[in-house]
């Protein structure tokens, strides 16, 4: 088949096949390119949707992870601020904190007051400090939000006039934050009827860290006396031992957070992509976060709601794998990052946005529609005007076919001329050789004359070079002997300046010396007017003014011994300046003599460059009129190729004329 549309193909005029290939070559890669770009550009917008998505579940657990890294910072924070450390101190000095006389009593209202700042301000339900063996040393609490919250009948309260919100002003612009603050109730719990709490697992698996590592309970809901409180109020615990100044644990902070904020924000934050759903789900693959109430906290309401339900166990099983990625599956693609936020993978949180396939492809199936519109316009804009062209294209052939066939007719006329002349040079070109011939002969003995000449002066060079070198190389001894007497006297000149600076450092030391002097005698006096409690600061001055007079006893001995290295200095100077100028006496007299080598061998060398410039140019000579013959005989050689060439041209000419004609008949 393809045989015969060839056969076709040749028995169309030029013109045919011309317009054919134009429609051909504006077509196929107009219809390729377009292809391409659209398969290209909907990968792209692929890739970028698929990122989108990826990123919006990223910046979700991003939410939940700076949330949590304040209640982090917060419970490391409050382990080692001092009113904990005094507490410490105090119980272990019998209810007095040796440091600054502060009783018991005293660091536990501050701590209170620390605790109590901190649950007003932020989602804190309730701040703790238990000692080692759990006991509660320090309790505060707060009921959030608008409704009240009842502590246990065991937890005494005690008002100490933090309860309600703070009667101090707010700015006009922070009146949301106001009334906020205006809805919780800070409560100081009696601790004496609290029960130990050395047995939770918060408490063993706290007090088992190092110093600075957190203990994160999995997040889940608020119970009060074994009950979950009504409306729900999702709290995550936080707890990180506390170390005594010797590295010793003395008990552990608790802190009980209220999530319920950022848990909110994910249920109703809206995506960019249409029928976009977030969701957040504990290791368990249990719903913590999902636009729908009835899937939420399934493990603490009795209901499976959980990942396994809505997905397959494979794709469930990937999401709760650790990490982060993409799952594509029927009509839906899933993002998913994977926040881990203690050392036991129990306690991980895992944040899935689920897209529909089509809001994430509306964008890449607009386009492709849009490329593929764009094609086919752009063919129809591209062949009318290709026909056209092709057609003056073809009409431009006819014309220089007529020209061709007009041009060779007068180029066979010439060539004939051409042949003659050509004939003509190539006697010329015979008797010009044999003259060159002779000319090289002659330059040749000339040449060798020259070469005898250089020798001899290359060897009188030769002699007068070595005497320079003599000399500069004792010319060289003396610069370096010179050189190093003079930095023999600059090192001395250094040498004295540094042995001044010695008798400043040690003029120094003795007026420090007398200041400190005074300042031990006025210590001395305020000591004394101290009486008993300044007796101590008075043996301590005491110590400093003889420390002081020996300071100035050695000031004294060193500027004694500079005073004595100042004199050898000088005298020394003395001597390396006679030897300086007896150095520079012998430097003079090298100098002259060299400059007098210097001149005879540059005498010399001038004339072995005249002597290499006449036997250079002899050579020369030589050489040019070796490549004159051999051009001569390139040229001959040249004329006879050109005479022949000429004959076939004339040849080629009359073909080409032929030719023309058939070109014209065709097109």
């Amino acid at each position: 088949m393809s045989v015969n549309v060839l056969g076709k193909l040749k028995a169309l005029k030029v013109r045919q096949q011309f317009l054919l290939l134009i429609l051909l070559s504006s077509t196929v890669p107009a219809a390729v390119v377009g292809v391409l770009g659209s398969v290209s550009a909907g990968e792209n917008l692929s890739n970028k949707a698929k990122s989108l998505i990826q990123r919006e579940s990223m910046e979700s657990i991003e939410e939940v992870d700076a949330f949590l890294d304040s209640v982090d910072n917060d419970v490391k924070f409050l382990s080692q601020i001092p009113p904990i450390q005094g507490i410490i101190r105090a119980r272990d000095n019998g209810g007095t904190d040796p440091t600054d006389n502060a009783s018991y009593d005293e660091w536990v209202n501050q701590l209170q007051l620390v605790f109590s700042g901190m649950v007003k301000t932020k989602d804190y339900h309730r701040l703790e400090y238990l000692d080692e063996a759990g006991n509660a040393l320090v309790v505060v609490e707060t009921d959030f939000h608008s409704h009240t919250h009842d502590h246990d009948d065991d937890h005494n309260e005690e008002s100490n006039g933090l309860d309600g919100a703070d009667e101090s002003g707010t700015d006009d612009g922070d009146e949301a934050e106001e009334k906020e603050v205006a809805e919780k109730d800070v409560n100081v719990l009696s601790v004496d009827q609290i029960e130990s709490q050395a047995d939770s697992p918060y408490f063993v698996e706290a007090m088992e860290l190092p110093p600075g590592e957190l203990y994160v309970s999995p997040m889940q809901l608020h119970r009060h006396e074994g009950e979950i409180q009504d409306p729900y109020e999702p709290v995550i615990q936080y707890a990180t031992p506390v170390v005594n100044e010797a590295g010793q644990k003395r008990g552990i902070v608790l802190a009980t957070v209220f999530t319920d904020s950022v848990l909110e924000e994910l249920n109703e934050e809206e995506g960019q992509f249409e029928g976009e759903k977030a969701t957040l789900v504990n290791a368990d693959g249990y719903y913590l976060a999902n636009p729908n109430p009835e899937k939420r906290w399934g493990f603490e309401l009795g209901k499976e709601t959980t990942l396994a339900q809505d997905f397959s166990a494979e794709v469930a099983e990937q999401l709760l794998g650790g990490g982060e990625g993409l799952v594509q599956i029927e009509s839906h693609v899933l993002a998913y990052n994977t926040l881990q936020l203690g050392s036991d993978s129990s306690s991980n949180l895992v944040a899935v946005t689920k897209v529909p396939i089509e809001g994430v492809f509306a964008s890449v199936n607009a386009f492709k529609r849009s490329a593929t519109l764009a094609v086919l316009i752009s063919l129809g804009i591209v062949l009318p005007l290709a026909i056209f062209r092709g057609r003056q294209l073809i009409s431009l052939l006819e014309g220089l076919a007529t020209d061709i066939s007009v041009s060779s007719q007068q180029m066979a006329s010439t060539v004939s001329e051409q042949e003659r002349i050509a004939s003509q040079q190539a006697a010329s070109v015979n008797e010009t050789t044999t003259t060159m011939d002779e000319l090289e002969a002659s330059s040749r003995h000339a040449a060798g004359q020259a070469n005898a000449a250089v020798d001899a002066a290359k060897h009188a060079f030769s002699a007068s070079e070595e005497g320079a070198q003599a000399v500069g190389e004792a010319l060289e001894g003396m610069f370096t002997l010179e050189a190093k007497v003079d930095a023999i006297a600059e090192k001395i000149v250094n040498l004295s300046t540094q042995a001044g600076q010695i008798t400043n450092v040690s003029q120094l030391v003795i007026d420090f010396a007398n200041q400190t002097n005074m300042l031990a005698l006025n210590s001395s006096v305020e000591a004394i007017r101290a009486g008993e409690h300044g007796k101590g600061f008075a043996l301590v001055a005491n110590e400093i003014r003889k420390l002081a007079d020996q300071s100035q006893q050695s000031a004294d001995k060193i500027n004694t011994l500079v005073s004595s290295i100042q004199k050898s200095i000088n005298e020394t100077v003395m001597v390396t300046e006679e030897g300086t100028k007896t150095v520079k006496t012998g430097v003079q007299i090298a100098k002259r003599t060299e400059a007098t080598f210097n001149e005879i061998q540059e005498s010399v060398s001038q004339v072995v460059l005249n002597n290499q410039q006449v036997s250079l140019n002899l050579k020369q000579q030589v050489d040019a009129i070796k490549q004159v013959v051999d051009a001569m005989e390139v040229i001959n050689r040249g004329t006879s190729e050109t005479a022949t060439g000429l004959n076939h041209t004339k040849e080629g000419t009359e073909r080409l004329n032929e030719a023309a004609l058939i070109l014209k008949k065709a097109v």
